[in-house]
């Protein structure tokens, strides 16, 4: 009963808003995320190319992409690939894959929003569970509200290698300001762990040895045992060497039909990643809305901790660093020009870490400028023209249609299509594996719109002689036509 009369009206109110809030942010993905199915790499990693063991499997399969058809996602992400392989695990019985998409997107999302309120409760110390509930909230619409990934919520393959991956970044991150905070032998450890899976992960050893450097070095760097904090970060370069140094890097750049130097790599990034930005600034006006928000509370509200704005400003720069870095390997290893295609999962990579990375500084900026002028105001009044501001956006928002780019309302108008796709698609596969053995597959179907919020299987009108005896790795076509035992499949979309 003591328990109970401690939850007010006003608890069970803003618990409410809490729900209504996630519930309209997450319940449009797992309607595009259940739509899910198996594709590309997808097959490959559910072939027993060397056994039926997964585990023995597992091992091979690391072995011979890093030796032979390496990348910048790295051996963590090829030993979930294949362990964890929906298609493998289930087949693609009925909607299997999609909800177990779902299951790993939720999982990870989770991880990533955990992450993002540690990093705000000890970067600034805030001891307010409400103001860390709403920090963490506005995190999450940044995060869904612009952008969809099909090839990573929708795609197994991509899952490992970029959202996974960007988990154990952030969560490392926010261990590595722990550890400072608290000096436990469980945070340094955690800190260490997390760290060297990360940097498994090519894309994000910049990130985790650029955040470390700034907080161990620079801005604590009177904090602390200086031999322990050396051990973590030749631990973090060590692995991220290895992953460099891989075979297979060279071998998988070598079949790439072009070749470009470093130089007009990173002239290509640098207009990718400041085109990106820009574009965001705007066609997505409630990334504006946000940012000013969390400022707002950070004016308000914000910090018993010092900030240093010298600080904040180092912090952007390791920031845009580490997105920058993330994408070059990317333009580098895929020999991209400015006017190239580019893969949605290297924006989720950019995206992120920009988005997480622009939320802590516009709330480091709202504390130096309330610290600055020492301003003082009632935490009554402070909620009421956050909330304020926050209803004005609101309302901007629905004024001329502007709400139409947001991604959930979009998934909503595009539930037709989306149906539509993994019903086409559904019916591609069960006619293959209604083929007899060893058969010569020939599907011919009328397409239907395209959509962002799906990613299809990606069997094309390419045919490919079945794969050899020794080989190890195919393209999709190849790998798909020996997962479902037959000679070959080619489809054609009219």
């Amino acid at each position: 009963m003591n328990s109970l009369k401690k939850i007010t009206p006003n608890k069970l109110i803003i618990k409410a808003v809490f729900v209504v809030a996630y519930t309209l942010l997450f319940v449009p993905y797992l309607y595009s995320i259940y739509y899910s199915m198996p594709a590309n790499d997808d097959f490959a990693w559910a072939i027993e190319w060397w056994t039926s063991n997964r585990l023995v499997e597992m091992f091979h399969r690391v072995a011979w992409n890093y030796m032979n058809y390496f990348g910048q996602s790295g051996i963590m992400a090829v030993m979930l690939q294949v362990t964890l392989n929906p298609l493998y695990l289930f087949d693609n019985a009925g909607h299997s894959f999609g909800i177990m998409m779902i299951v790993y997107n939720t999982l990870i999302m989770v991880g990533i929003l955990v992450a993002a309120r540690k990093l705000f409760k000890e970067i600034f110390e805030i001891t307010s569970g409400l103001q860390l509930d709403v920090l963490t909230l506005i995190t999450a619409a940044l995060l869904t509200t612009s952008y969809y990934y099909s090839d990573v919520y929708n795609w197994w393959s991509g899952v490992p290698g970029y959202s996974f991956t960007m988990m154990l970044c952030l969560l490392t991150c926010a261990y590595i300001v722990s550890f400072l905070n608290e000096g436990t032998k469980k945070a340094y450890v955690t800190m260490i762990v997390l760290g060297i899976l990360t940097c498994t992960s090519m894309m994000y050893c910049v990130a985790i040895g650029g955040f470390y450097v700034l907080y161990m070095f620079i801005i604590r760097r009177k904090d602390g045992d200086i031999k322990k904090k050396i051990i973590p970060l030749v631990a973090f370069v060590v692995a991220g060497v290895l992953m460099v140094i891989a075979p297979g890097n060279g071998a998988r750049m070598a079949s790439e039909q072009r070749s470009s130097g470093m130089a007009e790599a990173i002239s290509v990034t640098l207009h990718r990643t400041i085109s990106r930005a820009i574009v965001t600034v705007q066609t997505k006006p409630w990334v504006i809305c946000l940012l000013v928000i969390i400022l707002l509370m950070g004016v308000l509200i914000g910090t018993s901790k010092k900030i240093s704005i010298v600080n904040t400003i180092l912090g952007g720069v390791v920031v845009y660093i580490s997105a920058f870095t993330a994408v070059l390997l990317y333009v580098y290893g895929q020999q991209k020009t400015i006017d190239s295609e580019f893969t949605p999962r290297i924006y989720y990579v950019e995206d992120y870490m920009i988005f997480v990375g622009a939320a802590i500084i516009a709330f480091a900026v709202g504390c130096f400028i309330k610290q600055l002028v020492h301003l003082q105001v009632k935490q009554t009044i402070a909620n009421g023209v956050i909330a304020a501001v926050a209803l004005l956006s609101a309302l901007y928002m629905a004024t001329g249609m502007r709400y139409a780019g947001v991604i959930q309302y979009d998934i909503y108008a595009k539930a037709p299509v989306i149906q539509a796709s993994w019903v086409l698609w559904n019916g591609i596969l069960d006619e293959i594996i209604a083929a007899e053995d060893g058969a010569d597959v020939v599907i011919e179907r009328q397409n239907v719109p395209w959509c962002q919020y799906s990613y299809y299987t990606s069997i094309d009108e390419d045919y490919k002689e079945p794969l050899s005896e020794d080989a190890k790795y195919g393209n999709c076509n190849e790998c798909a036509a020996k997962y479902y035992g037959v000679n070959s499949i080619v489809v054609y979309l009219y």
